[in-house]
Order: structure tokens, then sequence, then C-alpha cells
């Protein structure tokens, strides 16, 4: 089950807390979807707005945290891009409809590794964020 949006997640009241929001509730989508071969289509269109949300979000983030010289730019910058190349793996593993696995397996090993995609990295790298972006007036 995925977690809730909560106040503590609000990184800037602005266009980073927005682009996390709509990864949420993409992912939100994703997740609530029935596992069904009709549902294919659809979720690949959840997961390609995903992958257009997540590249926005991840260049404007990177701009963001070098004009408050982060310390911690460079891994932060390495994780999107590993983040942006699991995305596309989730979305290939979706997309294969000649496969040993039934869409509906396929589906729910997406699910998990959607949430934990987010969910790992928004808590290990950018909650800590918080405090650099208060120091520089980004609230």
């Amino acid at each position: 089950m995925l977690l809730d949006w909560r106040d503590e997640m609000v990184l800037d009241h602005g266009g980073l807390d927005t682009d996390h929001r709509d990864q949420h509730d993409l992912i939100r989508r994703f997740v609530d979807l029935p596992g069904e071969e009709e549902q294919r289509d659809e979720a690949l269109s959840i997961l390609e707005e995903l992958r257009t949300v997540s590249t926005r979000h991840f260049a404007r983030e990177e701009r963001v945290l070098a004009s408050i010289k982060y310390p911690h730019l460079a891994e932060h910058r390495a994780q999107h891009r590993r983040l942006a190349e699991i995305l596309g793996e989730i979305i290939m593993q979706v997309e294969a409809r000649e496969s040993a696995f039934t869409f509906a397996y396929t589906k729910s090993k997406a699910d998990e590794l959607l949430q934990f995609w987010f969910f790992d990295h928004f808590a290990k790298a950018d909650l800590r964020l918080k405090t650099h972006l208060a120091k520089f007036g980004v609230r």
C-alpha cells in the first residue's frame, strides 16, 4: 500500500514539492490499476507520464541544488540517473508483451519497485535537502 503524502515531506512549498506530489500521484494511479491485460496500455501511459515528470523534476532539482552549491550535488545527480535507468527498465518490462511473465506478475513487481524507487530516494536523499534549502531561503 502506497504511503500517503504528508506535510513532513514538504521541501520548498514550490516546484520541487509540486513535482514530488505529481510523481507520488502517478505512482498511486499505477499501483491502483488492476493487473489485467486490458490495463497494460493505461499502465504504460502512466509510466511514460512519470518518466516525463521525473525528467523535468530531476533537472529542476539539480538546478536548484547547483544554485545553492549543495555539497552532495554529484551524488544526488548520480542517484537521479540511476532512478531514470530503473524507471526505463520498469517500462521495458511492462511493455514486453512476449514475455514469460504475465502482465499481472510484472505489474505487481513494478508496483513494489516504483514505491521503493520513490520513497527510498525521497527519504534518504531529498529530505536531507530541507535544511540546505531553508538556509538559502528556499522553503
